[in-house]
C-alpha cells in the first residue's frame, strides 16, 4: 500500500473539492492508500483561516472530524523528523518554515508528498518522493 502526506493546499483542495485533486480524493474516499498530514498542516490551516487568507465555512471540529472519516493519520514531529529537518539545505527561493517541516516529514516517513507546490521540487534530490 502506498503511504501519502497531504500538504496544506491540497488539504484545502480536498475540503473544498477542488478538481485539481479530483483523483486523489477519490483514492481518499475509497481508502486506496495510506494516507496522513503532517500536524504543520493543520497548524498553517488554522493560521491562513484566522489571518483572513483563505475563507472557509468548515470549523476546526469539522476538519478534525472529516480528517477522522476518512482515516487520515495526523503525522506529528519525532526525532527523525526533526534530524531531517536539521539537515535539508537552505535555498533562498523557498524559505518557508512550515513547508520545510512538512518536507521533513514526509522524506522521514517514507510517504509520497501531495502538493501543488513547485517550489517543494527543490528538494527531490533529498528522497522527497511527490506527486
Amino acid at each position: 500500500m502506498r503511504r501519502y502526506l497531504l500538504d496544506t493546499c491540497t488539504l484545502i483542495w480536498m475540503l473544498k473539492d477542488d478538481p485539481r485533486i479530483k483523483g486523489v480524493k477519490e483514492d481518499i474516499d475509497c481508502y486506496q492508500g495510506d494516507y496522513a498530514i503532517s500536524v504543520e498542516s493543520i497548524k498553517e490551516f488554522v493560521y491562513l483561516i484566522q489571518s483572513g487568507k483563505i475563507k472557509t465555512d468548515i470549523s476546526f471540529d469539522e476538519l478534525m472530524t472529516a480528517l477522522d472519516d476518512k482515516h487520515i493519520l495526523i503525522y506529528k514531529y519525532d526525532r527523525g523528523t526533526l534530524r531531517v529537518l536539521s539537515e535539508l539545505p537552505f535555498f533562498k527561493k523557498h524559505q518557508d518554515p512550515s513547508d520545510r517541516v512538512i518536507i521533513a516529514n514526509a522524506i522521514a516517513d517514507n510517504r509520497i508528498l501531495i502538493s501543488g507546490d513547485h517550489n517543494f521540487t527543490l528538494y527531490k534530490d533529498l528522497n522527497l518522493m511527490m506527486v
